[in-house]
């Protein structure tokens, strides 16, 4: 028997955000992590030909998010500018459309939708950017439509309800908007409308990416915790399961799967920082109340597809989006070097989807029964579905005559920006040729199905019919009859910023502050940030 003061299951920035902070304040933590050679969960940066792709989280909105900010200022991570939430110029058919939704691009109905539901005019800007953390969990409480709950509502029921969006408008939205507004998964409605009002804020467009990648948050969080003295850290060790010692007792047994077997732990305390899908493998060791509500979140499915190329059709000024509609996926960006530093002329483009899409890309990831990281350069059917997709796409703008080009300029919906070299080429060239050129042009490329083992989804939503604050207040500490309320849910599936790291840490905060000093009976753990965040 190994005994031992705080465990902490998960290796991902929920439980080494954990560990730095028991381990300063005199505990002594050991970490968990099923992965043998990789920490950080679904953060995860890969090097392709001297790009950054970033396979799990890629932007941040440092002003909204200010435990993520402070991180990163304490650990010295700088970060850069990202693009925020846009709408393709996809013009589809708008006669049908009520004369009040025509015109608006899928973003703008999307507001719209939302608005309404709030009983706010679309353009009251003012308003959005006067909510804070505060108003938003007073609007999960109390925010109504037509006399009904809005957490008590699905997001797709309250955009369809009377008065808000034809369906036809939801078709558009859902078949056009190149950004996530998660109608297939119909999650819960007030926390997705609270979801879009933090990214509709004037300020919360500046998104930014971690300099360098994200794995560096990983990187210097890990390299501070080697050198603690508090702190263990088990790679390739696996939480089977767990159970008091005895009856009343609070002390917990955990049985460990090791790289050579099993072995048992005696701790006083239990962290579980992991996402939902890991969580449910242990849901019969959990108290009854508890595993009833590990279904109160939703996984999403998302998938993320890398492409380098050597000679790179587009120019310097392509902006993300543009023709994303042209191919299954629900995002499109494009990076090229700074003009002044790109010698070799190369250049990476991604594809960033939910639900559809995922369906298309999923079934070029070879090893189905754990994708625990990027596959890179395993399936060239990537690159040949890929390349036909530019090609049809760059053969089309091309073959538009000069009336439709100008059509559709005038509409919204310029074509491709092609370099000067990548057009005189294309012109002329068969789809077959064009598509063989971007085929033979792609160097490297990558694959991440977050949907799959061990993670199960990318990140997580609240289904509807669920009060999140109570589900987390639950959550934040709980026991086996004992009163010693020493086992603890945290990280971003079951928080009030789901999708981002700001969750993981609010929920890290919130199991924290019930946690007592060492060897203090009264004291707990301070806020991070100097406050608490009252949910009850």
């Amino acid at each position: 028997m190994t005994e031992q003061d705080i465990v902490i299951a998960g290796g991902g920035i929920a439980g080494l955000y954990c560990a730095r902070r028991l381990a300063d304040a005199g505990h002594r933590v050991l970490i968990l992590e099923a992965a043998s050679d990789r920490w950080g969960g679904r953060i995860e940066t890969e090097d392709l030909d001297g790009f950054i792709a970033e396979m799990g989280p890629m932007r941040f909105e440092p002003t909204l998010q200010p435990r993520f900010a402070s991180l990163c200022a304490e650990l010295g991570v700088g970060l850069v500018p990202f693009s925020g939430p846009s709408a393709d110029a996809t013009v589809a058919p708008d006669e049908e459309l009520p004369p009040e939704e025509q015109g608006l691009n899928s973003l703008q109905l999307l507001q719209r939708g939302i608005m309404l539901i709030m009983g706010r005019a679309q353009d009251d800007q003012a308003w959005i950017d006067s909510l804070t953390e505060d108003d938003y969990m007073r609007l999960r409480k109390h925010a109504q439509l037509h006399g009904q709950p809005l957490w008590a509502m699905g997001f797709w029921n309250a955009l369809s309800a009377q008065g808000i969006l034809s369906h036809r408008a939801l078709v558009k939205l859902r078949d056009t908007g190149t950004f996530y507004h998660m109608i297939p998964e119909n999650l819960n409605a007030i926390e997705w409308i609270i979801w879009w009002l933090r990214a509709l804020k004037t300020v919360g467009r500046e998104l930014a990416s971690i300099e360098g990648g994200s794995a560096r948050l990983t990187e210097e969080m890990l390299s501070g915790l080697r050198r603690h003295p508090n702190v263990t850290l088990a790679g390739g060790h696996t939480l089977l399961g767990f159970r008091p010692v005895g009856l009343g007792s609070t002390t917990l047994l955990l049985d460990v799967r090791t790289q050579s077997g099993v072995t048992q732990l005696r701790a006083e305390r239990l962290v579980l920082a992991l996402p939902r899908l890991p969580l449910v493998k242990l849901a019969s060791c959990l108290p009854r109340h508890i595993e009833e509500q590990l279904d109160s979140v939703n996984g999403f499915p998302m998938l993320k597809v890398f492409l380098v190329s050597n000679a790179p059709w587009w120019d310097y000024d392509q902006p993300p989006q543009q023709h994303a509609h042209c191919m299954p996926t629900r995002e499109v960006h494009y990076f090229r070097r700074p003009r002044e530093d790109d010698r070799d002329g190369h250049g990476m483009v991604l594809l960033y989807m939910d639900r559809p899409s995922t369906e298309f890309w999923r079934h070029y990831v070879t090893d189905t029964q754990r994708h625990d990281r990027a596959e890179v350069d395993q399936n060239a059917r990537i690159v040949d579905a890929f390349a036909l997709f530019i090609a049809r796409d760059v053969k089309r703008a091309l073959e538009a005559t000069a009336a439709q080009a100008e059509a559709d300029a005038a509409a919204g919906d310029p074509i491709i920006n092609l370099t000067d070299q990548a057009r005189r080429m294309f012109e002329h060239m068969s789809l077959e040729e064009a598509a063989a050129h971007v085929r033979q042009s792609i160097i490297t490329y990558g694959i991440r199905d977050w949907a799959r083992a061990p993670y199960g989804a990318a990140n997580h939503g609240w289904q509807p019919g669920v009060r999140s604050w109570k589900v987390m207040e639950a959550f934040k500490a709980f026991d086996f009859g004992s009163g010693a309320r020493n086992v603890h849910i945290v990280g971003e599936a079951y928080s009030d910023y789901q999708g981002f790291i700001e969750g993981s840490l609010n929920s890290a905060e919130m199991a924290l502050r019930t946690i007592p000093f060492p060897g203090e009976r009264g004291g707990v753990l301070p806020d991070a940030e100097g406050g608490l965040t009252n949910i009850a």
